[in-house]
């Protein structure tokens, strides 16, 4: 393939450009490992189409790698038409995808990450702000799974009976197998494992293909693994990526040992082999871990079945047909908005945190496991059993030393809403944050039960940090230490990477980490806990390493973003605002109102906001003494928003005589040289109404010098305008902002002609 026709190719995909040659060498490096990891003929072709892809890209964006491939040879020519059609299917799939979930310009979607790999779907989605829902629709299928004589083929024809088919298909695996296997199930014994594989995926297709055809929820027994020899060491892992790609949900059936062994020498219609108990065990411990493990990187909602749950699994399945992802998203969101609105009117920084391996060391959800597999007999009386499990547990845990001293911390400040978002069990979390004392300020968002109604996904602990951001306008932190966590840190303002014990730590982390910094840009710091002296992840230059009993960290999470300061409730206020307010007053007389309101704020707010400096004068005994004016206050500039802002900035000038005065209708009005040796800003306008206007001056103030302090001045500032989704609120994210105001309004009218300010101040109320 020649040059000029690749350069014409990537020409057609316009993919963005990567200026960062960076960017290119990590890709590169990573799909060179994919290319060796690979173990089939076809895998390998793909990796090597991938290792091609990303070579030409570097190419095309001005960066040519050092060694370059034989684009002639036979291999590589067969590579290329691979990589020619995996790619142009990418880029199309996204178009047409984007065109059917309703996006306007579908056109300007130009895509070609892979769409089955972890959460890239929703990361397109909101690159391109699609509807995820509307994306990517998929078929909700269950896995039933289990060791070989748990009792999956049971408990599906009795789901089967109760639920009916009218909404919802039942397969049985090997059945499904069987059909697509020539010579059935019998000839598919006989196959090497790399064909059985093959007609497993084929067999996990057709059962999506009928499901997404039908519209109905899937139900499938499955089986993760065999280990029924006693020779071999270990399991023999068979559940395939199709499997893993398709099921929704997996059910395990955490059945009872002894039950296993009764219903495997009972069976009458399949010929078991002899298993110990201890191998069973062993068995379904590993399956158990594993499926946590795969269940938790493919975002597939897993629970675990016991006996006393099986009478209510045909209530559970219900509720996964009728509460989807956006239902579960809702609940969360619900959640957060009764947490936050009940923590404080002042919320400006929302502390999200992981829980296990996050808080403590400990795994509670493993721990549960095991001890609820040592209490299979109960019935009735779970819910009791549940409460007592998770007292049991809750008991043993011990909070790192460094986040309990942070969360006691948050206590003193209000502003600050710390939120643990659990993927475990919510139930033993509260019960932990209770016994130290916080359970007032530290709320708990999880489930663990179908009671709870949620379940906690990386796509949910994501949705709950853009909330925080973008409906409440509060600055986000997201502190985490396992692949789940990482769209959460995504999301969020600042992230933290809780790195414990080797032994302890969540090993598909690195790799997972490396790529979210290096690809997707995550920017994150690590702490290491319990102890300073632990090994750190990944490089420390690229994740550097924090501590979270420092000054400095403790002051960026603790920092105050957003001070409004006003003096509504004031007598002296309420005598200010009446000449204000008076519609009969206006022109020099309204004028002078304004005036006269800067100086109460110029005198009361503004010389204890920003501080004084003293500086000699001479006494009427004609003797020097110290003299007192605005620190810095010749190097501060007065920027009235014309023409409303113009006689309330007057009368600031009034106040600090020897600040700059600086005319502005727009935000390029303030120039770079009026800003040389400037320390501080006071914009001073006389009503903010939406702050539009307001933000649009700060952000270009900031852009040229993001070393001045900018402080607000108003007379009225309206409700709206400072509260959480505000833009005041949203800048106030990546800058402090410090608004000063006479009086807050809920009146939500902005004026026009004879009612707007700067019309009145001037009587040119005939102007609309």
């Amino acid at each position: 393939m020649s040059s000029k026709l690749r350069q014409k190719w990537h020409t057609f995909l316009n993919l963005p450009r990567q200026s960062n040659i960076t960017w290119h060498k990590s890709r590169l490096i990573e799909e060179l490992s994919e290319r060796r990891k690979a173990t089939t003929p076809l895998a390998r072709l793909s990796e090597t189409s991938d290792v091609l892809f990303t070579i030409s890209r570097a190419e095309h964006d001005g960066f040519p790698i050092p060694f370059r491939p034989a684009w002639s040879r036979t291999y590589n020519a067969l590579a290329i038409i691979y990589m020619l059609g995996k790619f142009t299917s990418r880029w199309y799939f996204y178009r047409v995808a984007a065109y059917f979930a309703g996006k306007h310009d579908w056109r300007g979607v130009r895509e070609v990450v892979n769409p089955r790999k972890g959460t890239k779907l929703d990361e397109v989605a909101d690159r391109h702000g699609i509807d995820k829902m509307k994306f990517a629709t998929a078929p909700k299928v269950i896995g039933l799974y289990g060791v070989p004589g748990a009792g999956k083929t049971f408990l599906m024809n009795r789901l089967k009976e109760q639920l009916g088919e009218e909404r919802f298909a039942f397969f049985e695996g090997s059945e499904v197998i069987a059909s697509v296997t020539t010579g059935g199930l019998d000839a598919f014994k006989k196959l090497d494992e790399s064909e059985k594989a093959e007609y497993r995926k084929r067999a996990v297709q057709k059962i999506k293909s009928t499901c997404s055809k039908a519209r109905k929820v899937g139900i499938v027994t499955g089986h993760l693994s065999f280990w029924d020899d006693e020779r071999c060491d270990h399991p023999m892992k068979v559940v395939t990526e199709d499997d893993l790609d398709t099921f929704t949900h997996i059910l395990y059936l955490n059945t009872p040992l002894l039950m296993i062994t009764e219903q495997r020498k009972k069976d009458t219609e399949r010929l078991r082999p002899i298993v110990s108990e201890s191998r069973l065990c062993a068995w379904q411990n590993y399956e158990i871990k594993e499926l946590s493990s795969l269940c938790m990187d493919k975002n597939i909602m897993l629970a675990y079945l016991w006996s006393g749950l099986r009478c209510k699994l045909s209530t559970f399945i219900h509720d996964i047909e009728c509460h989807d992802e956006e239902y579960n998203m809702a609940v969360a969101n619900d959640r957060l908005d009764k947490i936050l609105s009940n923590h404080s009117d002042d919320v400006q920084t929302v502390l999200f945190l992981d829980a296990d391996k996050t808080l403590s060391e400990d795994d509670t959800s493993e721990t549960f496991w095991k001890i609820q597999a040592m209490m299979y007999c109960e019935t009735e009386a779970w819910d009791d059993d549940f409460s007592s499990i998770c007292d049991a547990i809750a008991s043993k845990v011990k909070l790192y030393p460094q986040i309990s001293l942070l969360l006691e911390k948050v206590v003193e400040h209000k502003h600050v809403c710390p939120v643990i978002v659990t993927s475990g069990l919510r139930l033993v979390w509260e019960k932990v944050i209770e016994r130290e004392g916080l359970a007032d300020v530290v709320k708990v968002i999880g489930g663990g039960r179908i009671n709870d109604g949620l379940v906690v996904t990386p796509g949910v602990k994501r949705s709950l940090v853009v909330r925080a951001r973008e409906v409440h306008g509060a600055h986000t932190w997201a502190i985490g230490d396992s692949p789940i966590d990482l769209p959460m840190m995504m999301a969020a303002d600042k992230a933290v990477v809780v790195v414990g014990k080797e032994q302890t730590r969540s090993k598909s982390m690195d790799g997972a980490l490396r790529d979210a910094i290096l690809n997707d840009g995550l920017q994150a710091r690590q702490v290491l806990l319990p102890y300073n002296s632990l090994k750190p992840r990944l490089d420390p230059n690229i994740l550097p390493v924090i501590h979270l009993e420092d000054e400095n960290i403790q002051s960026s999470i603790f920092c105050r973003w957003f001070q409004f300061y006003h003096a509504t409730d004031d007598n002296a206020s309420k005598l200010l605002s009446t000449p204000m307010r008076d519609d009969a007053i206006r022109g020099p007389a309204l004028q002078d109102a304004h005036r006269k309101a800067a100086h109460y704020l110029s005198t009361k707010y503004l010389a204890q906001i920003i501080g004084l400096e003293p500086f000699p004068v001479r006494h009427p005994q004609n003797k020097p003494i110290d003299g007192y004016r605005l620190f810095n206050e010749g190097q501060t500039l007065i920027v009235p928003l014309m023409r409303g802002g113009l006689p309330m900035a007057n009368g600031v000038n009034e106040v600090f005589p020897t600040a700059q005065l600086l005319h502005a209708k727009f935000p390029h009005d303030v120039k770079r040289e009026n800003l040389e040796g400037i320390v501080t800003v006071i914009l001073v306008d006389s009503v903010i109404n939406s702050g539009k206007s307001i933000v649009e001056f700060l952000q270009h103030i900031k852009q040229i010098n993001d070393a001045v302090r900018v402080i607000v001045v108003a007379g009225v500032a309206q409700d709206q305008a400072i509260k959480g989704g505000s833009a005041i609120r949203a800048v106030a994210r990546s800058m402090e902002v410090t608004i000063v105001a006479l009086r807050v309004s809920k009146n939500k009218y902005t004026g026009k002609g004879t009612t707007d300010t700067g019309n009145r101040l001037f009587n040119t109320t005939q102007l609309d």
